[in-house]
């Protein structure tokens, strides 16, 4: 969905959108990008296009459309994923800690962000064949939730656009994972799990 007009950073995502509160409240994920004027990433991917980036070879090591149906019409009928305790404990801290701050995004702070974090979480686990939601797929909501809002307040601003794939995902995770559990107040978790 486009705003009205240019993008107000200023304004809230209901005032761009010309969508009341009460509805955008129903989305599990808004994620807003704005393409920022970034002479450094347009720089990067005028370099990968001219060096002849070919993405039909690249394609063949990718799954087809139809087998991605099939893996994910699967892990739906075939797991129901249960949280874990760590898992509880990340996503009941991180509704808690977004219920104390900015009053004016109440839109967001319902009890709709609990479930919508739950079924992010629980749709991690699926994506990952597992019936049981662990800290990480937990982790992986809030890093989610984190990125659709424009002031995210645990992670700060996350320029989803403009971020490349990291070098080493495994490493990126534990740094992730390490940051969101310490601004939680939950360092330790981790070690628990």
């Amino acid at each position: 969905m486009n705003p009205r007009g240019r993008y107000d950073q200023a304004a809230s995502l209901s005032v761009n959108t010309a969508l009341s509160s009460p509805l955008l409240s129903r989305f599990d994920l808004i994620m807003v990008l704005l393409d920022t004027r970034n002479d450094q990433w347009d720089m990067r991917v005028a370099e990968y296009l001219l060096e002849g980036a070919d993405l039909a070879a690249a394609a063949d090591e990718w799954w087809s459309f139809e087998r991605l149906q099939a893996y994910v019409a699967l892990v739906k009928a075939r797991f129901q994923p249960r949280a874990s305790s760590a898992s509880e404990r990340v996503l009941t801290r991180y509704y808690q800690i977004q219920r104390q701050r900015d009053p004016a995004s109440s839109a967001r702070t319902t009890i709709r962000l609990l479930e919508s974090l739950i079924r992010l979480a629980q749709a991690h686990a699926r994506l990952m064949f597992r019936d049981t939601v662990l800290l990480c797929d937990a982790v992986t909501a809030v890093v989610l939730m984190e990125s659709t809002m424009l002031s995210a307040s645990l992670l700060g601003s996350i320029d989803t656009l403009h971020t490349p794939f990291a070098d080493d995902p495994d490493q990126e995770y534990k740094e992730t994972e390490a940051l969101v559990l310490l601004r939680l107040g939950l360092e330790g978790l981790a070690e628990q799990a």
